[in-house]
């Protein structure tokens, strides 16, 4: 993993962003595994970069609706959860561990995977982000409820990780079954924009780690993700056995790279907002080449968005980002 490869590899993450891209609407790859394929593979295929993230909208939002929640949607965007399925503890009677081969839409997106892996065969790997514990918990009981819970009813708040953490697991075991490499554990709730440093030791990364240890035991390869500005945890995030930390566009790279850069994969971290949906290819690129001074150093670092792109973003901007690397991560 930390070997100094012959360039630095560029893998945005890119899902429901190639809709736009082949003429298609988000709400078709939402509800039909052919067409979120076919999606994906256009992507790949137009632009050539070294992985493919294969699974539409949310991971934790998809993973509520099999777990019992209601989601809503409106126009062609992303579902989201109606509201929380636990107002009380009793309330815990009504959620159920999520059977990926069954409950939802989660066989639908193990199919992707399958029909992504079948056309592509070995060329690159293929990620699949899951939901992490935490935030999939703030989905099904309300985050202010969480909060909460987590000063006066915490045994509520670990009743509720147990759950999750099942739920997330399953779907990350089968998920390999169904030809993804990389599994990314995907908890923006953890981040220390939301709760504190000691809160993410003591209580979050037990289950994280719970799920990237058995994805590492079954074959796959375990990454980490949380938004924000995760500098005061990349330590914290190392122990869960994490092989890959998804870094978020706040946190300087080269500081991460310094930190743990010797024990993990980092990959980032260009802002998917300000810079890969709004901005030029040529911010787009000088963004690159600044990240790859930064953390590609003697390997160990992957060139990507710090979070999923959004829809629409412009094909040229990705574009930009296989060309930097090409251009300046060459070792």
């Amino acid at each position: 993993m930390l070997r100094t490869a012959d360039r630095v590899p560029v893998i945005p993450q890119v899902t429901y962003a190639t809709a736009s891209w082949c003429g298609m609407s988000i709400s078709e790859g939402l509800y039909n595994a052919e067409k979120m394929a076919e999606a994906l593979i256009t992507g790949y295929r137009k632009l050539d970069y070294d992985g493919i993230y294969v699974g539409w909208e949310s991971s934790f939002n998809l993973m509520a609706e099999a777990m019992g929640c209601r989601l809503i949607k409106k126009g062609d965007n992303l579902p989201s959860v109606e509201k929380p399925i636990i107002s009380e503890p009793k309330d815990l009677e009504r959620v159920k561990v999520a059977d990926p081969n069954r409950d939802g839409r989660l066989p639908m997106h193990l199919k992707a995977l399958e029909i992504v892996r079948r056309r592509v065969g070995s060329e690159v790997p293929i990620l699949r982000y899951v939901p992490g514990p935490f935030t999939l918990t703030c989905l099904l009981r309300g985050l202010r409820e969480t909060m909460m819970d987590l000063l006066k009813r915490p045994d509520l708040t670990h009743s509720i990780l147990e759950y999750s953490t099942e739920s997330s697991l399953r779907f990350a075991l089968e998920a390999l079954k169904h030809g993804s490499d990389i599994i990314v554990v995907a908890d923006p709730m953890a981040s220390p924009d939301i709760v504190s440093p000691e809160t993410f030791s003591g209580t979050v990364k037990p289950y994280i780690t719970r799920i990237l240890e058995s994805v590492a035991k079954s074959g796959g390869i375990p990454s980490l993700h949380i938004c924000g500005d995760t500098t005061k945890i990349l330590e914290h995030m190392v122990e869960t056995k994490a092989k890959i930390l998804e870094l978020d566009y706040p946190v300087n790279l080269r500081y991460a790279k310094s930190k743990v850069g010797k024990q993990v994969c980092l990959e980032g971290n260009i802002d998917p907002v300000n810079l890969v949906l709004k901005g030029s290819p040529r911010q787009v690129i000088d963004k690159c080449k600044e990240c790859i001074q930064d953390a590609g150093t003697g390997g160990g670092f992957i060139l990507s968005t710090g979070c999923e792109a959004p829809p629409n973003t412009p094909i040229e901007n990705i574009r930009a980002m296989v060309h930097a690397a090409r251009k300046y991560g060459v070792y």
